[in-house]
């Protein structure tokens, strides 16, 4: 997709006039403290909302997660709510949004996986700040769910999840409450076109499922409406235990090689010996229907505040760690065969997973209301028969120097076309995904011998998607989208006398979305959006005892910008140093240098769909 200097500024007659009294201006900032706190601090702005009063459930008041004990290992237990939907404001509902409110206890305590479900379906994925002796960290985290208002308007049952356990050292206790706002409906703010039904794959009453092995999948049997329209997939896959540093694994002909490299390049929380990260270090998540490959979706390369070095993160988490995004793949090219009344096994698994991946997942499907059964086929599927791998190179062995020296590079490119056909009341609708998914990873090895060593990771993951609806009802949809993701990890060791070693580590995240919506060939909507994540900090190691006795020049910079073609512009930047929240910026950029956003765009990075436009036209 071609990226235009310029943003397009076009919409479709009467849509403007419809919304124009649902702008603001102001701080959309989410999460940002007082100057000098150590609490949570980050650039992320806030769910935009209508003006209209929401109605609010709550779907559980704040909550201990694994209370302290007797010093024992105590693992958490899912806490079970129950769910009813709002009686004072029913549905169509213009927007909905999750608020959930974290806080951890001063002391110490590793990140956590937590999440929050629906009758199994998942409405918020993350993981938790780590606290220190003199900070209790607190934060919120808002997730648009309006996409998901089907199911929400039934009643139903849920859990909240944080793998939390505690010991004679982590005792720390996390605490989470979270509640549902409802912003209703009026002329101003109309509700968009949402999915007509929700489909969880994990299942009633559960948690991420683990996926240890590339063979292993979630999936689930489901018979789909027989006026199926439109289908897309929203998937999270968590890199775990062995493959939570994935991007530093490396395939086992490589490991001997660098074991020495390991034991000496000082992660804070790397084991004890060197990790068999085995397999490589593509990731990649695949979807299928029925045992047929259906899509693909690329692995964001989360680090948890616990990664790499906990210091790096007070107060600024790393992108996304504390409210993973979902990754939409439209499976709208199978609408038509998943409508004939069987059942079909829509399957999720992750390509070259070593030990493990969890993986949540929901599916969205839009129905046809004018028709009782649409019907149609898969005409074309490119990626049936590809193989989804990798090559790797390396000069590791070749390079005259002491110690461990070289780089190992790892590629992935896939592009794949799929193309199917609805028979929809207004005439035969074809949808078509094409889609480039490309993966690069390369390690850089240089020492490992007694004065010290470096090692530099990079890690791209780029997805060039467009899907197209044409003919009958279709409006002429495309919706065209590039996803960049990189991590940057850059660790120089030196060794000291005493044994100990000094350890600086300079680490960056990027994540850019590029998105246009356009109708009948003519583009309609376009925006914008970077994550940058600037990090660095020293700090002296025991690899003996795998502490760190000093930390000094701890600093990070966070920023986040968002603009599209509507005139929305929200941007923030905050700074910390030595584990302190120091200054916050907003509005570069934007006019007279403040935010303003309409109730309906999405700048958190969460999914586009049409929705909003279709509704406007009606």
């Amino acid at each position: 997709m071609k990226r235009e200097k310029h943003l397009i500024r076009r919409l479709p007659a009467g849509i403007a006039a419809g919304l124009a009294l649902a702008f603001s201006a102001g701080s959309f900032a989410a999460q940002v403290p007082q100057v000098g706190s150590g609490s949570v601090a980050i650039a992320d702005p806030a769910v935009p909302r209508p003006n209209t009063k929401p109605c609010v459930v709550e779907l559980f008041p704040k909550q201990n997660f694994a209370s302290i004990g007797d010093n024992k290992r105590m693992d958490a237990e899912p806490q079970a709510f129950k769910y009813a939907p709002p009686k004072d404001c029913k549905g169509p509902w213009a927007k909905v949004v999750l608020e959930a409110d974290f806080d951890v206890e001063a002391g110490y305590q590793y990140d956590r996986t937590a999440s929050i479900w629906l009758n199994g379906v998942n409405l918020y994925f993350g993981t938790t700040q780590e606290p220190d002796p003199d900070t209790a960290p607190h934060w919120q985290v808002q997730r648009d769910l309006t996409d998901y208002s089907a199911m929400l308007s039934q009643s139903g049952e849920g859990i909240a999840w944080i793998n939390n356990w505690l010991d004679d050292v982590r005792s720390a206790v996390i605490h989470l409450g979270a509640r549902l706002l409802f912003y209703p409906a009026d002329a101003s703010t109309p509700a968009p076109e949402v999915p007509d039904v929700v489909y969880a794959l994990n299942g009633e009453g559960t948690t991420p499922a683990n996926l240890k092995t590339a063979d292993e999948k979630l999936s689930r049997s489901i018979e789909f409406p027989r006026n199926t329209s439109r289908v897309y997939l929203d998937v999270f896959a968590q890199p775990q235990f062995h493959d939570e540093f994935y991007y530093r694994c490396l395939e086992e002909r490589f490991i001997d090689q660098t074991s020495d490299f390991a034991m000496k390049r000082g992660y804070i929380g790397a084991p004890k010996k060197p990790r068999a990260c085995g397999g490589g270090n593509f990731r990649e998540v695949a979807v299928s229907i029925d045992g047929q490959p259906a899509g693909l979706a690329p692995i964001a390369p989360w680090v948890y505040t616990g990664g790499m070095d906990p210091y790096i993160w007070r107060p600024t988490p790393g992108i996304e760690t504390l409210n993973f995004m979902p990754y939409r793949v439209d499976l709208s090219p199978f609408a038509g065969q998943l409508a004939d009344g069987a059942k079909h096994d829509v399957a999720v698994s992750v390509v070259d997973v070593d030990n493990f991946f969890s993986v949540a997942a929901s599916l969205l499907v839009y129905r046809d209301a004018g028709t009782d059964h649409t019907g149609g086929e898969v005409t074309s599927n490119t990626l049936k028969g590809q193989p989804v791998k990798s090559t790797v190179t390396s000069n590791l062995g070749t390079v005259k120097a002491p110690g461990v020296n070289g780089d190992v590079v790892t590629t992935a490119k896939n592009s794949y076309v799929i193309e199917g056909y609805v028979n929809s009341s207004k005439g035969k609708v074809l949808n078509r995904v094409e889609n480039t998914i490309s993966a690069g990873n390369v390690q850089q090895f240089a020492g490992a011998d007694e004065a010290g060593s470096r090692h530099i990771v990079r890690q791209t993951a780029r997805v060039e998607s467009n899907s197209t609806s044409s003919g009958g009802n279709s409006q002429g949809r495309h919706l065209e989208q590039v996803f960049d993701y990189s991590l940057y990890v850059d660790t120089l060791t030196g060794n000291r006398n005493d044994g100990r070693s000094d350890r600086t580590l300079v680490l960056q995240q990027d994540f850019d979305r590029h998105v246009l919506q356009g109708q009948d060939g003519l583009p309609l909507y376009q925006s914008i959006t970077s994550n940058s994540n600037v990090s660095s900090d020293h700090v002296n190691f025991d690899p003996k005892d795998r502490t760190s006795y000093q930390t000094r020049g701890q600093n990070s910079t966070q920023t986040y910008a968002f603009r599209n073609s509507l005139g929305d512009c929200y941007q923030a930047s905050v700074e910390a140093h030595d584990g302190k929240f120091t200054r916050l910026t907003e509005g570069q950029g934007c006019s007279n240098g403040k935010a303003s956003m309409h109730w309906y765009v999405h700048p958190d990075g969460s999914p586009d769909s049409f929705g909003w436009r279709d509704a406007a036209k009606h």
